[in-house]
């Protein structure tokens, strides 16, 4: 998955905040949900001259992405229909209820956030950070911010 970020800071590895939502809509969303806009490290592997406020191209490998939201998300999903499954065979038939048997879903649900997080802790394959690939020109970043549906011609809009 590839994404713009402008660096707000320089160091051993530059710290990035994501840009690609147009200003303003952004702006209102953080206002109504009150999320602060945060950074986090990249990867500069290509030794690229940055500087404060240089839009870059990041690069997220598909694969990690993907199993790091399917631990987050579907882990604790799966988890649910196991623990509404195994309540009905572990509970005496005279004492089980649907209630129950839903509880002991929820739980296993519930369980299953923070078991997906640190399984993604654990596993050294899914914590690696985003690579910059590459300095975007002002007018690339320009077009990435206003072009709605993408302009088509560069690696970022497809």
């Amino acid at each position: 998955m590839i994404r713009t970020a402008m660096v707000v800071e320089i160091g051993e590895r530059p710290s990035v905040r994501n840009d690609d939502i147009p200003s303003a809509k952004a702006a209102t969303s953080r206002r109504f949900w009150g999320v602060r806009e945060r950074s986090y490290s990249a990867a500069n592997p290509a030794h690229l001259e940055l500087t404060v406020g240089d839009t870059v191209e990041l690069f997220l490998p598909p694969g990690r992405t993907v199993i790091s939201a399917a631990l987050t998300f579907l882990l604790p999903l799966a988890l649910f229909p196991v623990g509404y499954g195994l309540a009905g065979r572990l509970i005496p038939l005279s004492a089980q209820s649907e209630g129950l048997s839903f509880l002991v879903g929820f739980t296993a649900l519930l369980t299953g956030i923070p078991l997906g997080a640190l399984a993604r802790r654990l596993a050294g394959v899914f914590s690696t950070i985003p690579e910059i690939r590459r300095i975007l020109t002002p007018s690339e970043a320009r077009d990435c911010k206003t072009m709605a549906g993408g302009c088509g011609t560069c690696t970022l809009c497809g």
